[in-house]
């Protein structure tokens, strides 16, 4: 019964409250099984639970009816009755079309592990996820006249399907040098490792070491795909490429927030040998050589920091040749003896791979100023200078 007053129609306002308290009662109700049922299952339902909750509220209230009512000189009285007998019959009904669709999904997907039997699985979890209060059963195994719990047979089937696949690889390991390895290249195979079989259309994450970027590949009708590398730009060592079953991929968002699928990883290591690199540098100020230029130095270190490389004087023996092509440019004319010199440098860098004589990286370096008051020459050395201070290429990032 509920009472309200300094309403424009305090009856309709009275019967809105006590509508209110009686999907308050059945809310707490509601939480307290599904509390029940999640210690039983293991499973997580809190972030749907309110979703579940108010769809189960709204539809209570087609069968609450005004019994009585009545207003005395302060409030209006309204006495509302939930219809308990209509509402949990509607309750079981709906329940049981879910069971029977569930059922048939499950049975579907005992067969064996594919692609599509993930997605039945999925839609037999959240077919059932709005009755999961009631404990939604069906018989498991078919003809053994045991009730069990749906949801708790989807996540058995699941996870032990989960155990079971096995990600191969050919080669199992790599080999290969940074900044070259565009022919590098892995076959990846996923297998149901308890029938066998190879597993087509699996969606399969690949992360690099502990980098948060991934990459996402699919399994072909033979269940094998072809993972090339990307350029890699770390220092020489070893490394770990990391292959997974993607269930973000394959599983709806929701059945995966109830599973909480913790998919295998499976590694590949991955040598990377320290590059060989043939040094080519051109070098002028105002027209002239430059020996010993710092920008030469500067660029060699990026290289062993970065990539443990070494240099080498014969392209035999040789990776990669770096060319390197600075050049310095009076910026304007000297407007009097007060004024100083100005004296541009700029220039580009290219990495040739030795073995395909492809190029590999092509970059103008960006222009650096250089000035002094006395001679041009310097001006042009303080702005190689400045350009070698400065010297902000991809690679060394």
């Amino acid at each position: 019964m509920s009472d309200i007053k300094g309403s424009d129609d305090p009856r309709q306002a009275a019967r809105q409250r006590a509508q209110s308290e009686i999907a308050e009662q059945l809310k707490v109700n509601i939480r307290s099984q599904m509390t029940d049922m999640m210690e039983a299952t293991n499973m997580e339902y809190n972030e749907y639970s309110r979703s579940i909750i108010e769809t189960r509220v709204e539809t209570s209230l087609d069968y609450v009816e005004v019994s009585d009512s009545y207003q005395d000189s302060q409030s209006q009285y309204v006495l509302a009755k939930l219809d308990k007998q209509k509402y949990f019959d509607n309750l079981e009904r709906k329940k049981r079309e879910a069971e029977t669709i569930a059922s048939d999904l499950v049975l579907k997907s005992t067969g064996g592990i594919s692609a599509n039997v993930f997605t039945n699985l999925a839609l037999a979890l959240e077919t059932v996820s709005p009755f999961i209060d009631l404990y939604p059963e069906m018989e498991f195994p078919a003809g053994s006249g045991k009730m069990e719990s749906i949801s708790s047979i989807v996540a058995g089937i699941l996870r032990d399907y989960n155990d079971r696949i096995l990600i191969r690889f050919d080669p199992s390991s790599l080999q290969t040098i940074p900044l070259i390895n565009d022919d590098k290249r892995i076959t990846v195979t996923v297998i149901d490792k308890d029938m066998g079989q190879n597993l087509a259309s699996i969606w399969l994450r690949v992360k690099f070491s502990d980098e948060s970027d991934h990459d996402l590949i699919l399994t072909k009708d033979d269940g094998s795909t072809i993972y090339q590398l990307k350029k890699i730009m770390f220092p020489a060592g070893s490394y770990v490429l990391s292959f997974s079953v993607d269930y973000e991929s394959i599983l709806s968002k929701r059945s995966r927030s109830l599973l909480k699928m913790v998919p295998k990883q499976f590694p590949v290591t991955v040598v990377l040998s320290a590059p060989k690199i043939m040094f080519q540098e051109t070098i002028t100020n105002l027209g002239d050589q430059v020996p010993d230029s710092p920008i030469v130095e500067s660029i060699k270190r990026c290289f062993e920091d970065n990539y443990s490389a070494t240099f080498v004087s014969n392209k035999a023996d040789s990776d990669m040749l770096l060319d390197l092509h600075v050049s310095t440019l009076e910026h304007t004319e000297r407007i009097s003896d007060i004024y100083p010199y100005f004296v541009h440098a700029s220039g580009s860098i290219s990495l040739v791979n030795v073995g395909t004589d492809q190029e590999i990286f092509n970059t103008t370096i960006a222009e650096e100023k250089g000035s002094d008051f006395y001679s041009i020459e310097k001006a042009g050395i303080n702005a190689l200078k400045n350009l070698a201070k400065k010297m902000d290429l991809d690679l060394c990032k």
